[in-house]
């Protein structure tokens, strides 16, 4: 079956660049990796079936 290409005109591509753009400049963590450990600990956090601290309780510690 021969393939078929879709084109889009670049009236309709512009929000979808300007959005991803605004992204980028927005995330402060664009482009940073984390490290092993940190991948570690997130994965450990993921498989633990401890529940967390409610966030109600972080708020009121720190805020």
């Amino acid at each position: 079956m021969p393939q078929t290409k879709e084109y889009i005109s670049v009236k309709e591509l512009r929000p979808f660049i300007i959005q991803t753009v605004s992204e980028v400049l927005e995330d402060p963590d664009f482009g940073l990796e984390l490290s092993d450990r940190a991948k570690m600990r997130l994965q450990q956090a993921r498989d633990s079936s401890e529940k967390g601290i409610p966030f109600s309780e972080i708020k009121r510690k720190y805020c």
